[in-house]
């Protein structure tokens, strides 16, 4: 009688764990929040730094695709008033550096194809001047972003 009653426990168990799989509907399938990867929340001047980010990549697989830039992101003028992380100062040098991002952005934005590669190695090499002195996390992953 026992081993009856532990295998009902059992079917019961098996058809109960089926009924309520993600792909059932019955339950949501946990996700991870991917907005941000900072566990503290990121500044106003990160987030404008990983959409710069994002342009430099997309400027790069154009740049290999033969298409023409994409224009200069206003929303980049940002980077001279963005709020930064609370225990960080912007270096003395930081509205140096930042105009010459913005300067070398715009110039790969009007390049010719002639001059293309050059201008973008300049906004890539712009992100590594000042990720070097200030802020040298990303220098790793800027490196990568050039093209030989």
């Amino acid at each position: 009688m026992k081993k009856v009653i532990i295998i009902i426990a059992l079917i019961a168990g098996v058809l109960a764990f089926q009924a309520i799989r993600p792909e059932s509907g019955l339950i949501e399938q946990a996700a991870a929040d991917t907005m941000d990867v900072n566990p503290n929340g990121s500044s106003e001047l990160s987030l404008l730094m990983r959409d710069m980010q994002k342009y430099t990549n997309q400027a790069k697989a154009d740049l290999k695709a033969g298409k023409t830039p994409a224009p200069f992101p206003a929303a980049f003028n940002k980077l001279f008033t963005a709020k930064i992380s609370e225990n960080n100062t912007k270096s003395d040098f930081y509205n140096q550096f930042g105009e010459l991002y913005i300067s070398s952005v715009k110039s790969y934005a009007s390049s010719t194809t002639e001059n293309r590669v050059e201008t973008y190695n300049n906004m890539v090499n712009a992100c590594l001047a000042c990720h070097s002195q200030h802020c040298p996390g990303p220098v790793p992953v800027i490196k990568k972003m050039k093209v030989e």
